[in-house]
């Protein structure tokens, strides 16, 4: 059975996902907007149902997710909430958190770049990926 990279940036309005082929293949990229639900737990919800449908249709094989901070601490424990379910949801994978600073760097040379630049430089290698 082929399986699939996820690279995920979670949040609880808006979590974006690229998911890529395990040999390094951009398959499909897709965000996963919640701003329209009531509370936090149809949010979740509706996150999870997203997600149990993308692991049927692409196993993964590993899932890399950007490492969570804490700003507001509000803010912060919603997030984490999201990251629960998704330790959850993908018990059976191989799970890896990267600090945002670290992919930057390896991205585009620089830890501190903007996502307009780190976005210009994804493009070049994978120009098919349409940013929101």
């Amino acid at each position: 059975m082929k399986k699939y990279i996820y690279a995920l940036d979670l949040a609880l309005n808006s979590s974006g996902i690229c998911v890529f082929s395990n040999d390094g293949y951009f398959v499909e990229k897709l965000t996963i907007d919640t701003k329209k639900e009531k509370n936090i737990p149809m949010k979740l919800k509706k996150i999870g149902d997203i997600f149990l449908n993308l692991k049927e249709k692409y196993p993964p094989e590993v899932i890399i997710i950007e490492q969570g901070f804490t700003r507001y601490n509000k803010s912060t424990q919603a997030i984490f909430r999201v990251h629960g379910v998704i330790n959850y949801l993908f018990y059976d994978c191989k799970q890896i958190y990267y600090p945002a600073t670290t992919i930057k760097k390896a991205v585009g040379g620089k830890g501190n770049m903007s996502k307009k630049d780190l976005q210009k430089i994804l493009n070049l290698e994978y120009p098919q990926i349409e940013f929101d």
